[in-house]
């Protein structure tokens, strides 16, 4: 008869072998994961994480950079939309309605006023350091500078029935408005109607490809067309030089550009960002591979995508990987 020592150290090891083989059968079923779901991942191709915004130490509102944060602590807590500029990132959150401006470098927070605790509003960074904030609740646009104060209205009674987004156009530096019909029209800077870009001049797309929300690059501006859930490419003048994405969105709720040229949608409907270039779909990521409980908005300044996470209260901060760079 072996020794109860012996017995027990022999059953250990059996153990230790069958937990071995079962944590190599565990790895090896996701090593072998399927090859759709390939199309389902894709985050740490796309983005390296940087950080988490939750709050900061507040400072006074101001039009120059860098003012030292020595007020109480402003925490988050449901941010629903988001516009990057260089070191200012402009917060709306709902929660709290009001609309904050977070300095990147100082991490100080700035209440810059109250905004409308509704779905739907929409925040822009203009190229001068201004913040262009739709409010559903008021039915109009408002262009402010960095430290809050009104620089112009945007508001076309007749003509914008509902204003759905706004984007500025960079080259020709016209504003861009879409209304829930999905007509586009530009504006002039200073708050003066232009001209209807897309669909009929009584606000109505009609047949014609409309777009509700947009984002613009050098090259283009992108809208989400309701119809067909689709995402529509035009040009300078509003002229259609692309449609791709349909049967591929479920509920659309925001999107960006980023300058590698790519398009970054949050789809509400299944709660993931999608990522397309070159007219076919690139990525669909899941907010927990972002360390993210649920993707609520998304705003990329230049090589930085700061993408919010209403439930939690924070703003995660990513990294954009150029194409030519993906990590393996």
């Amino acid at each position: 008869m072996k020794p109860l020592a012996r017995v027990a150290g022999e059953q250990i090891m059996w153990m230790k072998i069958i937990g071995g083989v079962l944590l190599s059968v565990v790895l090896g079923v996701h090593a072998q994961a399927p090859a759709d779901a390939v199309s389902h991942g894709g985050a740490n191709e796309l983005l390296v994480p940087q950080g988490v915004i939750a709050g900061g130490f507040s400072a006074p509102a101001s039009p120059v950079h860098g003012q030292t944060p020595l007020g109480p602590y402003i925490k988050l807590v449901r941010p629903s939309a988001v516009a990057a500029n260089g070191p200012d990132l402009y917060v709306a959150d709902s929660a709290q309605r009001l609309l904050l401006r977070v300095d990147t470098v100082t991490q100080a927070v700035t209440p810059l006023g109250d905004i409308s605790p509704l779905p739907g509003t929409r925040l822009k960074a203009g190229p001068d350091g201004s913040v262009y904030v739709l409010r559903p609740d008021r039915g109009e646009i408002t262009r402010l500078t960095r430290d809050g104060r009104r620089i112009a209205g945007f508001r076309a009674k007749y003509d914008v029935l509902q204003p759905a987004d706004v984007v500025i156009e960079p080259t020709l530096n016209r504003v861009w408005i879409s209304d829930a019909a999905g007509g586009v029209f530009a504006f002039h800077p200073s708050g003066r109607m232009s001209e209807p870009l897309i669909g009929r001049g009584d606000g109505f797309a009609g047949e014609f490809p409309g777009a509700t929300l947009l984002a613009a690059s050098r090259e283009r501006v992108t809208g989400i067309d309701p119809r067909c859930r689709c995402i529509i490419d035009f040009d300078h003048e509003g002229g259609i030089i692309a449609q791709y994405g349909e049967n591929t969105l479920t509920s659309p709720s925001d999107l960006a550009i980023d300058a590698h040229g790519r398009t970054w949608v949050v789809d509400r409907g299944d709660n993931r960002l999608k990522v397309f270039a070159g007219g076919q779909l690139l990525a669909s990521i899941e907010p927990r591979r972002l360390g993210l409980i649920e993707i609520t908005a998304i705003s990329i300044d230049v090589d930085r995508a700061y993408i919010s996470d209403g439930p939690a209260g924070r703003i995660g901060v990513f990294a954009v990987i150029p194409p030519q760079r993906r990590m393996p």
